[in-house]
């Protein structure tokens, strides 16, 4: 999520400073054993000398019946994480800098992470180079057992990282852009599900590293005879141990490969539809084992020199595929009507997609809202 969120960072501060707007959105995700509910609401706005600010707060309300959040399949289990945000950014010409701040809070997690950005257009300004570089410093709680790595003063482990990336753009014409993203994280600490058991083993055992590597690659094309833009983004993902075992096997050696495709249609002046597609394969680190579904693995007893092991399906083997609808509507039709001439000048967004997965974690829906109105 820290790497979604300085890549993003990225990609903003390459473009122009937005206009105030506020944003409220609303988010619905639902699987087998799972439900999440989560209202957001951002406000941006700009100051003088090429100044602006944007903050935002978010409630995730997870209610499940996974064994893996310690509860068993007739134990239902709510969990509230709220997340609070603030950023500030310069822009002068063609430059522009961001400096983000983020906090998140639940019963058993709490995440301090800071992160800051830099873009630069290029050649007449058809080039942009961005990077974005922070930090993150969590803690993780334990409600059912007292893990070795707590600290002096509480039941919590440390989990620490340190990320950074790279981007590049290039207008390539007046219809077709392209992107490479570069990134990279290097996390130390408690890494592992602090409730997840192995069977005839006790609670699962990650390595206290990892190395996460990541590179995508995008290109957008627009025909304006068809009103319609063609969007293509792959990703390619790995993890590593860092600084190696002694000359020992690296235990990670997860990678994942995302493809993703988007058609944005003009439907009407006021109106547009698009259109997603992804596919997303992945393959477990070496010391991933699942005795339920390969009776010939043994977990941590078969992997020496590793102390590791886990059947988690969150790392195992997952392929998953996501189509989805998002409709934009800009309501400026509703400026004749009395009551609703408040939302106007603004636009709503509705979308929906449905995940399909391999894992025990089974299908899943999603829909989400949206309005931003400038102010």
């Amino acid at each position: 999520m820290l790497l979604a969120a300085g890549g993003g960072a990225v990609s903003l501060a390459a473009a122009a400073r937005a206009e105030d707007l506020v944003t409220i959105r609303g988010a619905y995700y639902r699987e087998p054993s799972t439900r999440v509910i989560q209202p957001v609401v951002e406000i941006r706005k700009d100051l003088p000398d090429g100044f602006d600010v944007n903050a935002h707060y978010l409630v995730d309300t997870i209610t499940s019946a996974s064994a893996a959040a310690g509860t068993t399949i007739d134990n239902i289990f709510t969990e509230i994480r709220n997340e609070v945000g603030l950023g500030v950014g310069k822009s002068w010409e063609r430059t522009r800098a961001t400096l983000s701040y983020k906090y998140s809070a639940e019963s058993d997690y709490w995440s301090h992470a800071m992160w800051a950005s830099a873009s630069r257009r290029f050649w007449g300004d058809t080039a942009t180079v961005g990077i974005f570089g922070g930090f993150s410093l969590d803690q993780v709680g334990f409600t059912v057992r007292t893990p070795p790595c707590r600290t002096s003063t509480g039941s919590s482990c440390p989990l620490d990282s340190v990320f950074a990336g790279l981007a590049y753009t290039q207008v390539l014409s007046p219809v077709a852009v392209a992107q490479i993203n570069l990134d990279s994280a290097a996390l130390w600490g408690f890494l592992a599900n602090p409730y997840r058991q192995e069977p005839n083993v006790g609670p699962e055992v990650f390595p206290d590293r990892r190395l996460r590597n990541a590179v995508s690659l995008r290109f957008a094309y627009y025909v304006p005879e068809w009103a319609t833009g063609f969007q293509f983004q792959y990703r390619y993902y790995r993890d590593f141990y860092p600084g190696g075992l002694g000359g020992a096997p690296d235990p990670w050696g997860l990678t994942a490969s995302t493809l993703e495709g988007r058609i944005y249609h003009r439907l009407s002046r006021d109106l547009e539809v698009r259109l997603l597609y992804r596919q997303y394969f992945q393959g477990p680190p070496a010391f991933w084992c699942d005795i339920a579904t390969n009776s010939g693995c043994s977990p941590m007893a078969s992997l020496p020199p590793w102390p590791y092991g886990t059947s988690d399906p969150a790392v195992g083997p997952v392929r998953t595929e996501y189509p989805e609808i998002k409709l934009y509507w800009e309501a400026v039709s509703l400026s004749s009507v009395r009551f609703f001439r408040w939302f106007a000048a603004g636009t709503f967004e509705i979308s929906y997609g449905r995940y399909f997965q391999n894992d025990a974690f089974g299908n899943a829906h999603v829909l989400q809202t949206g309005y931003s109105m400038p102010y």
